[in-house]
């Protein structure tokens, strides 16, 4: 048994990563905004963007199609609602940001199946940096350390730093869609994930295992960010990066004990 740690000191470690790379992912949306910008690159984001939540939906959707009839028949009913909400939210997600692809495409119609070539598990030929965040993402799922896969339960929701960042875009008719669909999925993703950080904390009991919690977050975090800043376009240089790996950042700062488990927002 290694020497103990406070619960406190872990939920601080935890917290301030998450923050680091929060504000990291915000900076990579505030500045492809307020840089100048053509139609093609917005779809371009938008078509990434929507294949993932729609890939998501779609992932989502099997889990309920599976568990529907073993509902209180080995499928918690409790757990089945919070799978079916989730379903809803991903569809919403992908569904304003769709409506807005096919207005910029002058209506016409997204296709799926090129959307879901962007789908958050399918490596892309032409976004390496996505194909590096799925490795790690899948290598820290196989790990056997319990600490890794307390990590990996904080990284859901982990990249809600580009929609808190997206809700505080400026501009015209366009942007303020874009900020109005920021927003709504910044609410939903920022139930996932860090707001259980204090109970994952509490799992976290010696200073070994708070350290494999720190490092396997920290690398998911830096590969996802990367994908991030894939995904608009490489707006930050690869040295903006490191220095927002070194922690050469504001944290942004959430209160998530504030944050209801319900969406406020309808369909």
């Amino acid at each position: 048994m290694g020497k103990t740690v406070d619960t406190q000191k872990v939920v601080e470690a935890l917290k301030s990563l998450i923050e680091q790379y929060a504000a990291g992912e915000a900076e990579v949306v505030t500045t492809y905004f307020a840089r100048p910008r053509t139609k093609e690159m917005d779809i371009a984001w938008l078509k990434k963007q929507a294949g993932r939540e729609l890939g998501e939906a779609v992932k989502v959707a099997g889990y309920l199609t599976r568990g529907a009839p073993l509902i209180d028949k080995g499928v918690d009913r409790h757990q089945f609602e919070s799978t079916a909400r989730k379903c809803m939210e991903e569809t919403r997600h992908y569904r304003l940001l769709a409506d807005i692809l096919e207005d910029l495409t002058g209506g016409q119609p997204v296709d799926p199946d090129e959307i879901m070539l962007y789908a958050p598990l399918r490596p892309h030929p032409e976004l390496p940096n996505k194909n590096s965040w799925l490795e790690i993402d899948s290598e820290l799922k196989a790990s056997k350390e319990p600490a890794v896969q307390l990590a990996l339960s904080l990284t859901e929701g982990l990249g809600s730093g580009i929609y808190i960042g997206g809700s505080q875009i400026k501009g015209g008719e366009l942007e303020g869609r874009m900020r109005e669909a920021f927003h709504v999925i910044a609410e939903d993703e920022l139930r996932h994930g860090p707001k259980d950080i204090v109970e994952v904390a509490a799992k976290i009991e010696t200073e070994e295992d708070l350290e494999k919690a720190v490092a396997a977050l920290r690398e998911y975090a830096k590969r996802h960010l990367r994908m991030r800043n894939e995904t608009f376009g490489h707006p930050l240089s690869e040295q903006r990066l490191e220095e927002i790996d070194r922690g050469v950042v504001t944290p942004l700062q959430v209160d998530y004990t504030n944050i209801s488990p319900i969406s406020p927002y309808s369909m």
